[in-house]
């Protein structure tokens, strides 16, 4: 009879521990609100950069994240591409100023004057890609020269999706 008991118990167990992680994630889900990218007020600004070598992934990163999509292809940005990201998280407006920048060598001139100001600085290397990998030290180096001493850094390792054998 031991026996028979234990497994129904641990079932309930099991069944309101789902319940509770469903009632989490449900908490979790209301806490912010995306907001359209033409709101005007806001609490708080940050500028954000997306840099690293070309073809990492910055641009697929950035639109996952801020439209919720994700495309299989892109074309290499020239310059630099904008995407405002407005939400509200425990009552206050948070505007996210997000520059996604090209890697490009020829272009590593025209993307310094978006470093200024920049609270975070997300930098992307592809783990497929060793040179990708070595550049980070390099583009430490330029978001120290040309950040404020306060910008804080992410380091990204993208591409993991992809198959060794692709």
């Amino acid at each position: 009879m031991e026996l028979s008991e234990a497994p129904n118990n641990q079932k309930k167990e099991e069944t309101q521990n789902e319940i509770n992680n469903n009632k989490n994630n449900e908490e979790k889900e209301e806490e912010y609100e995306i907001l359209p990218s033409d709101y005007v007020k806001s609490d708080y600004n940050y500028k954000i950069i997306v840099i690293g070598d070309s073809g990492v992934g910055k641009t697929s990163l950035t639109f996952r994240a801020t439209k919720n999509e994700f495309l299989d292809k892109m074309n290499p940005t020239l310059g630099f591409e904008y995407f405002p990201f407005i939400l509200r998280y425990k009552e206050k407006v948070i505007r996210l100023e997000i520059w996604d920048t090209c890697g490009q060598e020829a272009f590593r001139a025209l993307i310094k004057q978006f470093f200024n100001n920049a609270s975070l600085a997300i930098i992307v290397y592809a783990i497929d890609d060793i040179k990708s990998f070595d550049s980070i030290e390099q583009w430490i180096r330029q978001c120290k020269s040309l950040c404020s001493p306060d910008t804080k850094f992410i380091l990204i390792g993208n591409k993991s999706d992809i198959s060794e054998d692709q």
